[in-house]
């Protein structure tokens, strides 16, 4: 169970390069019709550790449907991160703007508040009740050290 309550199937498969093909055989029955979506994300998941002959470890993690609450807490932590990150970019920008006056500080922090606020909101995904969440991490140790890489995507209902 992660935040928000919200509970995820979690398979742990280990896989050598030779493996590799078998991957697409994999079958994530809990994400229902979007099962080749996912399977391809562990595919492209897997090639990018590029492990070769060193095994590699992946967690596939499949949550069940958001409901409505999970979905609100999700979007209101999104909402958190636009704020903050507007806030402090947005002061930056102030902070250089006041070279050209006390005008050009509120102009130049309102101007780049109200971007990166849009910019954080577009990039950070918005969750509706009945939306799946599909985390997938992948390690590999040995070589120059432990690699790891992870991935989600979102099943839209």
């Amino acid at each position: 169970m992660g935040n928000h309550g919200i509970v995820f199937n979690v398979s742990q498969i280990t896989l050598t390069d030779s493996e590799r093909g078998r991957l697409r055989e994999l079958h994530f029955g809990e994400a229902k019709r979007a099962h080749y979506e996912v399977n391809s994300k562990v595919v492209e998941v897997y090639d990018k550790m590029q492990a070769k002959s060193l095994p590699c470890v992946m967690m596939i993690g499949i949550s069940k449907p958001l409901t409505r609450q999970q979905g609100d807490a999700l979007n209101a932590q999104r909402t958190k991160v636009a704020n903050l990150a507007a806030s402090a970019f947005g002061g930056a920008a102030g902070t250089v703007g006041g070279l050209a006056g006390p005008a050009g500080s509120v102009a130049a922090g309102t101007v780049v508040t109200a971007g990166v606020r849009s910019y954080v909101n577009d990039a950070l995904p918005a969750y509706h009740a009945g939306d799946v969440i599909v985390s997938i991490q992948a390690q590999v140790n040995g070589g120059i050290g432990p690699q790891r890489s992870s991935e989600s995507l979102i099943i839209k209902t």
